[in-house]
Order: structure tokens, then C-alpha cells, then sequence
């Protein structure tokens, strides 16, 4: 247990801010981050990581010298969406909530490396899900109670402070901050509940964003994926949609250039693929599929000038595969978003 905290990772900023929400309560928080194990200077460099030990013995720390239980909850509602990299800015520039928490959910591993995110659906309603791989005796629930209250901050900041979900879950029992949870959330909340989750009215996250961007949110993508392509070595999959990216616009991307280009066997890269449940064809289509539906939101590309740009020797092809992976054509994506 202890040489898989050591081996997940955390986005270093995340001890930044908690090290300031320390400050403001009259706490050392640099002390804290000493203590942990963590070296500031290091931590305020937005490209570096800390170790899940580290990031859970600073939640830990910080909630027993303030002695507060509720401190996750409070921090998570004061996070500046700019701390969570590329993530944040691609989340604001999204064009619905829904396209939002997709983002969150694909990128995930940016956050922690120790996070399992995913949807569930009803008729009605989407619940997002969140789910430590790692929740041994250490692990402070407060991160989490961060997590969740930073993902409705978010919601509110794109769409106003009147959007809240519809029911809230936590693994841990802090009734003690019963009223603080309702408050902030403005629903029912559920103790000692099997995971963290936030469950959505389906038509609130249907609604365009008032700051949607496309292009913006294109780019925070592709800053993202820069950056788990040099910290995430291990994670193949994002590896290999960022090879796709550069290598659709010279025609059908190669499987075997791409594996020699990320100094693997063809083999190789099929089987690590296959761990993460995905294949090279899979991978060429989702890609393929998110970067169409950002360019037809962007309005300003000609339709042929899309299908080249993806790879496509003839617009017809292009408007063949759209209508299998949205049920529309190109053009009706486009006068409908």
C-alpha cells in the first residue's frame, strides 16, 4: 500500500492552495508542506507532482492543526480554476457543463493518478462519479470533499451560482458539517454512501455556457495532453492521442509509426492498449470524433477544410463517419451547437 502512494501522483499545485487557505486561517502552511515532505518552491512550479503519500499527509496535517473537519469542503469552494492547469481554463471555455465534466473525466489523471472518474445515467439525470483507487487507512477524506466542491464551484462559475446537483453522496460520516454541506450545495447529502458523487439534472448540463469557446477549450486540450505526455509516460492511451493529433491532418495515421515514435514494438503497443481497454482503432476514431465536433463549434472552417484537416481524402467520407458517431450530419451538428 504504501509503495503505490509512493507511485500515484498529484498535480503539485493543489498543495499551493491549500498551503495559502493555511495562511489565511493563521496556520504555517509552509511548515505543513515541510513537514509532509514537500518543498514549496518545487510545488509552485506548475509543471511539477507530488506523491499521493505526500498530498494525503498534507490533507491530514491540515485538517488536525485547524481542527476542522469541514476544511476540504471550505478550500474546494475557494480553488482558482487557473490552479488545475489547462484543465481549468479548458473547463470554463467548454460549451456545455456536460462537455465540461467529459473533459474532467478523459484528463482526469492530470488531477491525481490515484482518481477513477466516469459517468452514470438515468432518464433524468448524470451522476459523476469518483472513486480513490487507493483509500487505505491514511486517506484523508477531506481531498475529496476539495474535489467535489471544486467541480460545483466550477458548474457555478460558467453557469451562475444558482446551479446545484440534484443529490450529493460521500464515503465518510463528518455529520458535524451536515449544515456546512447543504449550504454550499442546496441538496441532500448522503454520509457513508458506497463512493463521491454529484448527480445532475440531465437538461441543467445540456445548457451552452455563456463563455463557450471551442477554440479556447481546443487549446487547453492540447496543453493538457503536452503535459501527460511528458509527466505520464505510463499512460499510453494519452500518448497516443496526442501522436494522432499531430499525424491526422498527413492523411490515416500509421499504428507502426506511431508505436516507433514512442520507441515501441507494434506488438507492444497493441497489448498496452489492450490493458487500458482501448485500441489504436478506437483511439483514431474518439479523436478523430472530439476534434470534429470542436472545429464544426469553431463556425469559421469550411466543412471540406474539417475533413482534411482530419485525415479525410473526401468530404463524403468525413460526413459518413460523423453521421455513425453523432447520428447528424456535419452540417446539422453545426446549425444545432
Amino acid at each position: 500500500m504504501l509503495r503505490a502512494a509512493e507511485q500515484h501522483t498529484v498535480l503539485s499545485n493543489i498543495a499551493v492552495v491549500l498551503c495559502q487557505a493555511l495562511e489565511d486561517r493563521g496556520v504555517d502552511g509552509r511548515l505543513i508542506l515541510v513537514e509532509a515532505g514537500i518543498d514549496y518552491d518545487d510545488a509552485a512550479n506548475p509543471d511539477t507532482r507530488i506523491t499521493l503519500k505526500q498530498h494525503q499527509t498534507l490533507w491530514r496535517l491540515a485538517v488536525e492543526r485547524t481542527d476542522d473537519p469541514c476544511l476540504g469542503l471550505k478550500v474546494g469552494q475557494a480553488f482558482p480554476p487557473g490552479a488545475l492547469h489547462g484543465l481549468g481554463l479548458g473547463w470554463m471555455a467548454s460549451t456545455t457543463l456536460k462537455t465540461a465534466f467529459d473533459r474532467l473525466i478523459r484528463y482526469q489523471r492530470l488531477l491525481s493518478t490515484n482518481a477513477e472518474l466516469e459517468w452514470e445515467q438515468s432518464e433524468n439525470a448524470y451522476r459523476f462519479v469518483g472513486r480513490p483507487k487507493i483509500a487505505g487507512p491514511d486517506f484523508e477524506s477531506a481531498a475529496a470533499d476539495a474535489t467535489l466542491a471544486v467541480v460545483v464551484k466550477l458548474c457555478r462559475i460558467t453557469l451562475g451560482e444558482s446551479v446545484s446537483p440534484v443529490k450529493v453522496c460521500v464515503q465518510h460520516d463528518r455529520r458535524a458539517c451536515e449544515a456546512h454541506y447543504q449550504a454550499f450545495y442546496g441538496c441532500k447529502v448522503t454520509f457513508n454512501a458506497p463512493d463521491y458523487s454529484l448527480e445532475f439534472d440531465k437538461a441543467l448540463l445540456a445548457q451552452v455556457l455563456p463563455g463557450a469557446n471551442p477554440l479556447l477549450a481546443r487549446i487547453n486540450d492540447q496543453a493538457v495532453a503536452d503535459y501527460l505526455a511528458r509527466f505520464d509516460q505510463q499512460d499510453v492511451t494519452t500518448r497516443v492521442r496526442q501522436h494522432l493529433i499531430d499525424a491526422l491532418v498527413d492523411g490515416r495515421p500509421d499504428q507502426a509509426s506511431i508505436a516507433r515514435a514512442m520507441h515501441l514494438s507494434l506488438r507492444q503497443l497493441q497489448r498496452e492498449l489492450g490493458s487500458q481497454g482501448t485500441s489504436f482503432r478506437q483511439l483514431t476514431e474518439e479523436v478523430r470524433r472530439d476534434l470534429a465536433m470542436s472545429y464544426l463549434r469553431e463556425r469559421h472552417k469550411a466543412i471540406s477544410e474539417i475533413s482534411w484537416l482530419l485525415g479525410y481524402t473526401e468530404p463524403a467520407n468525413f460526413t459518413r463517419s460523423f453521421k455513425n458517431w453523432t447520428g447528424q450530419t456535419p452540417k446539422a451538428f453545426r446549425e444545432a451547437s
